[in-house]
């Protein structure tokens, strides 16, 4: 398989789990408990639920064009602003420093993505 493909499989399930199910479908003083961030009105953790399955299916959508041998360069874009501006965002709140791993992760995914979209023959380029 392909690093892009590992990279984007990654994304779509850890965020998928993580964030995407439990903000749709938890109740919400549970999302607010889990997260350690309280949204008022409450519709807004269905709201971002939502749009973090639509960029799920985004990644999906970039997985399916690396597993045929091409460079998704659009959700390589996406993939770049979502979670480097996620990481801005944590590091200019001061959220990072209490959000450590969450902010690993969308440092690491962007890193990722910049890296493939460096070198997009080797990034779908099976292992």
């Amino acid at each position: 398989m392909a690093p892009l493909a590992l990279l984007l499989i990654t994304k779509i399930v850890v965020t998928g789990l993580l964030v995407g199910i439990p903000f749709l479908l938890l109740p919400a003083a549970v999302v607010e408990r889990l997260s350690g961030f309280e949204a008022r009105p409450r519709a807004l953790y269905r709201l971002y639920g939502m749009a973090i399955i639509a960029l799920l299916v985004g990644y999906g959508g970039g997985l399916v064009e690396v597993l045929d041998g091409s460079f998704p360069w659009g959700v390589a874009a996406m993939g770049i602003v979502s979670n480097g501006g996620a990481a801005i965002v944590l590091v200019l709140t001061g959220q990072a420093r209490t959000r450590r791993m969450l902010t690993a992760f969308f440092v690491a995914i962007a890193a990722g993505l910049v890296y493939a979209a460096a070198m997009p023959e080797a990034a779908v380029r099976p292992l």
